[in-house]
């Protein structure tokens, strides 16, 4: 059975992008061993990627300018938006808007047998947890302070979580796997 999965890298203080709403910091981050590793891992069991509009304009930004590559390959990519967007050649995109739970289904028969991962904004995965659609958390937390910035889910969440398994990655980082509700 397919399952909705909100795979982050966080500080410490439970941020995902600094004050100035730039995630950048996370890319050194992402680039060690162990961290990548575990990625690598991950999106391998990946079927279809859900992302919000202005994380989307962001990637395509980068990729249109050459300072990073299409990083989801040939998995469906699903983009909730409000806006008209590029598209990037070569990829499996479609834009939808309205309700999560009105995509939901459509989203799951496309990862076929893969798992979804919520890729982000924050707010696009506090919506999943709002619809009662997301089932798990796995958050890479990074030694680091950030101070302020976007929180996970980025906006008021109250929702309970249970741990089902943490593992050291190397360099002080963490990876903690959450079961959702």
């Amino acid at each position: 059975m397919t399952s909705f999965k909100y795979y982050v890298g966080a500080s410490v203080d439970g941020f995902i992008a600094d004050g100035a709403k730039d995630a950048h910091w996370f890319t050194t981050v992402a680039k060690k061993s162990g961290v990548k590793e575990h990625f690598d891992r991950f999106f391998d069991t990946v079927g279809a990627v859900v992302i919000g509009g202005k994380t989307y304009a962001d990637i395509a930004r980068e990729v249109a300018e050459g300072r990073m590559k299409w990083m989801f390959g040939d998995k469906p990519v699903w983009v909730f938006t409000h806006h008209e967007l590029p598209t990037i050649e070569e990829t499996d995109l479609t834009f939808i808007r309205g309700e999560i739970g009105f995509w939901s289904q459509d989203i799951a028969r496309s990862a076929g047998e893969g798992d979804v991962w919520i890729v982000g904004g924050a707010d696009l995965a506090g919506g999943f947890v709002q619809a009662k659609m997301l089932d798990e958390l796995l958050v890479v937390t990074v030694p680091v302070v950030l101070g302020g910035g976007t929180s996970i889910f980025g906006r008021g969440i109250s929702t309970p979580l249970s741990a089902v398994d943490v593992r050291d990655l190397g360099d002080d980082t963490f990876v903690t796997r959450y079961s959702v509700g």
